[in-house]
């Protein structure tokens, strides 16, 4: 009597000094936070997609190559022209101008066409083509399939016994995975086919030094590996991420336009990191690959 007594478990049981949430509620609290917990289900859900789509690609009958050749035919068509509007600007006034500016000044504006090819193939090709490409054909794969699942058009798939994955997923993943690749390299050739007209003539050298001192710095390891690999599995990524946020967006226009807007900053992040970490090991095993040949 006159004792007051303490809840079950005691005072570290459920509240703290302050009534503050004890450790373990804290614990408890992070684990099931709903933004958090959301972001890693998301990624875990992305994972799992990404296996599951390289799977379906390689299973036979390969019915997808059909869909993969009009979805990449759609991406070239979309990304070509902004891809070439952007890369030659680029080109006249950091390639041409200040690249130009700089190597007169050391006395080897000879070398300014290797020194664009390899900054090019390595760097410049890839995040501007890649932005481009999760820009322009991420966004709208996404709004694609986010625009058929709130019309349902998803769930009378499922009711037909068609695969969503099948019919949707993997053919929009392989063609961007050979796009991406593809718009590089053609980024690439624009940017020598430019270079060439412009360069020797804002510069002051011959054309027949921009070719030799090209030939010079071609390396095959820069085509196959910082240029077509690279860029082969950003696209991939693209298409994952583009996919998944279309399957799982929200109902209604504000669910799409939030699945798209997703899409572009998560695309954005992760080609940004991936691209920084993939030179960086390349230059580590090719330490070669640092030099300007002529």
């Amino acid at each position: 009597m006159g004792v007051k007594a303490e809840p079950l478990g005691g005072v570290g049981a459920g509240t703290s000094a302050g009534n503050s949430p004890g450790p373990r509620r804290r614990a408890r609290r992070l684990v099931t936070d709903s933004t958090l917990w959301g972001r890693l289900e998301s990624a875990g859900d992305m994972g799992t997609l990404a296996v599951t789509t390289v799977r379906r690609a390689a299973a036979t009958p390969r019915t997808w190559m059909a869909e993969a050749v009009v979805e990449l035919s759609t991406a070239f068509r979309r990304c070509i022209v902004p891809l070439a509007v952007s890369h030659t600007v680029y080109l006249i006034g950091y390639g041409i101008i200040l690249i130009g500016a700089v190597l007169g000044n050391i006395g080897v504006i000879d070398r300014q066409p290797g020194a664009i090819l390899l900054i090019w193939d390595r760097e410049i090709a890839t995040w501007i083509t890649a932005m481009i490409f999760a820009g322009v054909v991420g966004s709208a794969m996404t709004a694609d399939i986010g625009a058929r699942k709130i019309r349902e058009e998803l769930d009378a798939l499922d009711v037909l016994g068609v695969r969503r994955l099948d019919t949707l997923v993997v053919p929009r993943v392989m063609a961007t995975t050979l796009a991406a690749p593809l718009l590089a390299v053609v980024s690439l050739f624009i940017v020598i086919a430019v270079n060439y007209v412009v360069g020797p003539l804002a510069l002051g050298f011959s054309h027949g030094v921009y070719i030799d001192n090209l030939i010079q710095n071609i390396r095959t390891a820069d085509i196959l590996l910082t240029l077509v690999v690279k860029n082969a599995f950003i696209g991939f990524f693209v298409g994952i991420v583009a996919c998944h946020k279309g399957l799982t967006c929200k109902a209604g226009a504000e669910g799409v336009g939030r699945a798209v807007n997703q899409t572009v900053v998560l695309t954005f992040f992760g080609i940004w990191l991936f691209n920084s970490v993939f030179n960086l090991a390349y230059v580590t095993v090719f330490p070669d690959a640092a030099s300007i040949r002529g």
